[in-house]
């Protein structure tokens, strides 16, 4: 087989949790022995593929292009992230007046007209982020949620779908699965994403301020939220300290040497860094969301961020040694990209 993995023009200029998910994808799909092709947004596609699978159901001008015109089989992993806690706290009034849908209609074009990302085309702009979404939807065979919970919230905002649906966890790089040799000493917190208000790491820094814990910020700014990055600057006390976008042996550096991942975000559809860090031996908490309380509950332990009190003295209690740890060789191996292709393949077929 040739598959497509169709992914979103910023896949590479601000990498996230997709960039890592369409290229694991891409890799695991070469060493068994097909063809595999990334394409992003407006470029064009092979012509001998025959399978297309497309990523981020949410940037729906980004995909329905090609899911019109292209004639063999249509996959679609959503990777469906619900913005609204971190809109609601961004754009109180505007959110207040046109509504997570409106909202995310609002952004596209406003990416466009800044030039951080592509038009997404005449018919978008006449008939809205919802209506496409749903035209997507119903131009798709087979949608791949990474959770159940994932399944039920298109669902609730799209109505009944007509197109089968598949439930595929992520899976843990090779490299994260290889032995190890363990740190001396671990020591202090460590963030990993980009700074952006969905993710919710000024919370964090705030309280790492007024509590002098030892933390470790990695991310680059959200082109399309400096102000956040600044402001997460500007909280920050002499116990933390900020380094750029980390990938590779560096990455697996951090996260051998750090004591505890955290995981503040508003919302996450799965947060594989959980299950990389836990691969690692970290000790992983997260904020009891959707998707995550499905998706991090065999690596991690649940803390309510929303409530100061409890989750300052879960994360106080963990940086002083209350370390527990929700993982097994045997878990970390069923998650490896190797296994998680055999189910993509089976849904190519």
């Amino acid at each position: 087989m040739h598959i497509v993995l169709l992914a979103r023009k910023t896949l590479y200029t601000q990498p996230g949790g997709d960039t890592v998910q369409v290229e694991e994808t891409a890799s695991a799909l070469l060493r068994c022995g097909h063809e595999a092709s990334i394409v992003l947004a407006g470029d064009a596609l092979p012509r001998k593929a025959n399978v297309l699978h497309g990523f981020n159901l949410g940037r729906p001008a980004d995909l329905l292009p090609y899911f019109r015109s292209f004639k063999g089989k249509k996959i679609l992993s959503s990777i469906y992230v619900d913005y609204s806690l971190a809109d609601q706290q961004r754009f109180p009034v505007l959110y207040s007046l046109v509504g997570k849908h409106g909202l995310e209609y609002v952004k596209t074009i406003a990416r466009a007209l800044n030039g951080s990302d592509r038009f997404p085309g005449a018919q978008y702009m006449a008939v809205g982020q919802k209506s496409q979404v749903r035209t997507l939807l119903r131009l798709t065979d087979l949608l791949i949620t990474s959770s159940k919970s994932e399944k039920e919230r298109i669902q609730d905002d799209f109505g009944s779908l007509s197109c089968r649906v598949k439930t595929v966890p992520l899976g843990i790089g090779a490299s994260f699965l290889e032995p190890y040799e363990e740190a001396k000493e671990r020591k202090g917190l460590l963030l990993l994403g980009r700074l952006e208000w969905l993710k919710n790491q000024k919370t964090i820094i705030t309280w790492a301020t007024a509590n002098n814990w030892p933390l470790t910020v990695v991310g680059d700014a959200n082109t399309n939220q400096r102000k956040y990055y600044d402001d997460c600057l500007a909280q920050a006390g002499p116990t933390v300290t900020f380094l750029p976008y980390t990938a590779g042996d560096e990455l697996k550096q951090l996260l051998r040497t750090h004591h505890t991942l955290l995981i503040p975000s508003h919302f996450e559809t799965f947060s594989l860094v959980g299950w990389e860090a836990a691969a690692q031996g970290m000790q992983v908490l997260y904020n009891d969301v959707a998707d995550m309380n499905e998706t991090l509950a065999p690596v991690g332990i649940p803390i309510q961020i929303e409530d100061k009190a409890s989750a300052v003295t879960a994360i106080t209690a963990a940086l002083n040694g209350n370390k527990e740890q929700k993982k097994s060789h045997d878990l970390l191996e069923s998650r490896s990209w190797d296994t998680v292709i055999l189910a993509l393949l089976e849904a190519y077929a």
